[in-house]
């Protein structure tokens, strides 16, 4: 399939957003274009529950801006979706008539029910949770979900987003007595009585609906808020590791963030390190929504996601045409795959060096050698598949690349740790630098771990000798004991296997350390072969 380029319009509450992406032939998506402006229609919302003339012109130019983006991109498809403030507008049908008329896009209004479900089909195509709750914070509306075997069970889109709770508990908020700046404490204080209100407040909406209990899951956040929080708490911390998909903070640390927002005034807070200027004065009262909602489901982590609305309205489109394109069973390994096609120039030696790591694996088990665990198992192909991927920058430096490339980038289905495990393994090339790499992540690895990773590193090391031609084939392989210490491993080749032989000779050492025992080889070109 040819690559192609869609783009998404997503009209909110707060804010008003066009992405561009490039849809590559394995239906991976990359941005292109990311367009977010201010336009902050909810002010526009007048007594009467109508959008004003003003915002409806405001929502108009905002969109003929965009069209006029969109006019330099080959777009095969546009997807046009409006949300709460649209919905809440009692005169919504005759807004998006005149959009239409004005403009030629057609926008799509989109139920409180159908945004929630949105976002949890982009977080259950790209996270490892098949199970949990998700949030999805705007401006004007918070949606929610609980799903169970990646499908949503129970859904509501609450009444409340970072903009209404802010206007309704937090303004106004007098910062300054007399001219005088206050001191933390006293911004502390002042804030009190609105936190108050305000926990007291979504605490009841949320105990409202009994599905919205204590399960001891993880609790899925999405959207800007959540983003900026995790930022701040990643730069509180000195966290090593870039990107916050399916980065994990406890209560303690989302506590933490709001006593940092709680003693901060809004110019403090635009100067932030990791938070975006234009959420200064509504990240307070978004952190204290997701502690009530850490509060009334009892979660283990939240859990952020960098997939929301516009990806899973961009997966559905994508499904449509390919139903395997985005599905909860496959997202690792698809990830794997994508990320393959990305930055490898030739997947033929990843190909090779896989087929040739499951035949080792294979003959091992029936030596009774080795039983990797299912979990092992998984790193190997996913290691064997993405090694020397650090090739795309630089072949020199493959390894430090290739650590790098897999270390930091947002992979889904990929928690941090089991990020840091395939950076290892991807990039395993001796154990000087696996100790150089592991040293930028002290206590994230036990040392039976470390040494369980090392191992499987290894494995591919030494897989990566046998496919060193990337075309010669494995006929027949086997190993045969020579002694309680020592096997001859014997592989019969498609042809002359002197290349492999050479490189595995140098790296036999490797397979060496994972069994234990003396390793001798015994390569020969197959019985007619050439």
């Amino acid at each position: 399939m040819k690559e192609r380029q869609v783009a998404v319009v997503d009209i909110g509450s707060n804010t008003v957003r066009l992405v561009i992406y490039r849809i590559t032939e394995l239906n991976d998506f990359h941005e292109l274009q990311n367009v977010k402006l201010p336009a902050q229609l909810y002010q526009y919302l007048e007594a009467d529950g109508n959008l004003s003339e003003a915002g409806i012109k405001q929502l108009i130019e905002v969109i003929q801006i965009f069209q006029k983006v969109m006019a330099h991109y080959e777009l095969d498809h546009v997807i046009a979706t409006a949300t709460a403030v649209i919905r809440q507008a009692q005169n919504q049908v005759a807004i998006l008539a005149e959009v239409a008329e004005t403009t030629g896009l057609t926008l799509r209004l989109l139920t409180g029910e159908e945004e929630a479900r949105y976002g949890q089909y982009a977080v259950a195509r790209s996270t490892e949770f098949s199970e949990g709750y998700t949030v999805d914070m705007g401006g004007g509306s918070t949606e929610v979900t609980y799903f169970k075997d990646s499908v949503v069970k129970k859904v509501h889109s609450f009444p409340f987003g970072v903009v209404t709770l802010k206007e309704r508990f937090y303004d106004p908020l007098v910062e300054h007595k007399g001219g005088n700046k206050l001191t933390p404490k006293e911004i502390a204080k002042n804030n009190e009585k609105a936190n108050q209100a305000a926990k007291k407040f979504v605490t009841e909406q949320l105990a409202a609906y009994d599905w919205v209990k204590p399960r001891k899951l993880p609790l899925i956040v999405v959207g800007g808020t959540a983003r900026n929080i995790a930022n701040v708490y990643q730069r509180m911390t000195e966290y090593p590791m870039n990107g916050i998909h399916e980065y994990q903070m406890d209560q303690k640390g989302l506590a933490a963030t709001f006593d940092c927002f709680n003693t901060l005034t809004v110019k403090e807070k635009q100067n932030l390190d990791g938070l975006s200027r234009e959420r200064a004065e509504t990240i307070l009262p978004g952190n204290l929504a997701y502690l009530c909602l850490f509060e009334a489901v009892k979660a283990e982590q939240l859990v952020f996601c960098h997939r929301g609305l516009r990806e899973g309205l961009l997966m559905e489109w994508l499904n449509q045409e390919n139903p395997e394109a985005y599905t909860p069973e496959n997202v690792r390994i698809m990830q794997v795959q994508r990320l393959g096609h990305l930055y490898l120039a030739d997947t033929k030696g990843s190909n090779q060096r896989l087929t040739i790591a499951r035949r080792l694996i294979e003959e091992l088990a029936k030596s009774e050698l080795l039983f990797p665990s299912e979990r092992a198992l998984k790193y190997l192909q996913a290691g064997t598949y993405l090694y020397h991927l650090g090739n795309y920058i630089a072949a020199e430096d493959s390894s430090m690349h290739s650590f790098y490339l897999v270390a930091n980038t947002n992979l889904n289905g990929f928690s941090h740790p089991a990020r840091l495990v395939l950076a290892l393994v991807a990039s395993y090339k001796n154990k000087s630098l696996f100790n150089q790499y592991v040293e930028q992540y002290p206590s994230w690895l036990d040392e039976e771990s470390l040494q369980a990773i090392r191992k499987v590193g290894s494995i591919i090391k030494f897989c990566d000798a046998l496919a060193i031609t990337k075309v010669n084939e494995i006929r027949q392989m086997a190993f045969i004991k020579e002694s309680p210490d020592t096997y001859r491993l014997k592989i019969t080749w498609s042809f002359d296997p002197l290349a492999e032989y050479y490189r595995a000779l140098r790296q036999k050492k490797n397979l060496e350390f994972v069994l234990g025992k003396k390793l001798s080889l015994d390569f020969a070109l197959e019985e007619g072969g050439q």
